[in-house]
């Protein structure tokens, strides 16, 4: 009984203390989030356009190898009938453009245009869409063929998001 009477005692002398967060808590917490955000979101958009514009350059880049075969053989002229170049130009919905070949797109896709008639300085441009990060929507990306057959990609897309296989070329 002398055990109940001591924590009626106890009791009495410590009031029950509330278990919580306090508003200055709460507001480091959130001024903490609110650093990482300003830092991450930047960070993320560049890793995003980076990401983008990779794809639509590797992309266009598979085109070399149509243009290759086609000037090994001899055939110029771009299109899919008799002696006629080929391209096999897949869509993509990260570049603006329609077929050089005839071939019905779907909507919001397109394709790389080459220079016509096809020769030893060759040219692939693509125009970037909307549908990618405002930061390079609209460029250019060119993969250009010198003479002795090798292929150099320049583009006007801010040099942050180039990777290293393309140069930066603020005329195109």
């Amino acid at each position: 009984m002398t055990t109940i009477m001591a924590q009626k005692v106890t009791q009495k002398r410590h009031p029950m203390t509330q278990s919580g967060f306090t508003l200055i808590e709460i507001l480091i917490v959130v001024a903490i989030i609110g650093i990482l955000a300003a830092i991450a979101i930047p960070q993320y958009q560049i890793y995003l356009g980076k990401a983008q514009a990779t794809r639509v350059i590797n992309e266009m880049g598979q085109l070399r190898l149509s243009v290759e075969e086609c000037l090994q053989t001899g055939i110029t002229n771009i299109g899919v009938g008799r002696n006629e170049c080929d391209p096999r130009a897949s869509a993509s919905n990260l570049i603006v453009g329609g077929s050089q070949v005839g071939v019905v797109l779907p909507n919001n896709m397109g394709v790389a245009k080459l220079s016509s008639p096809l020769t030893l300085t060759t040219n692939i441009v693509g125009i970037i869409s909307t549908q990618v990060t405002p930061t390079i929507a609209g460029k250019k990306v060119q993969w250009l063929r010198s003479n002795d057959g090798s292929w150099n990609c320049s583009s006007n897309i801010a040099p942050v998001y180039l990777p290293t296989s393309c140069v930066h070329n603020a005329s195109l």
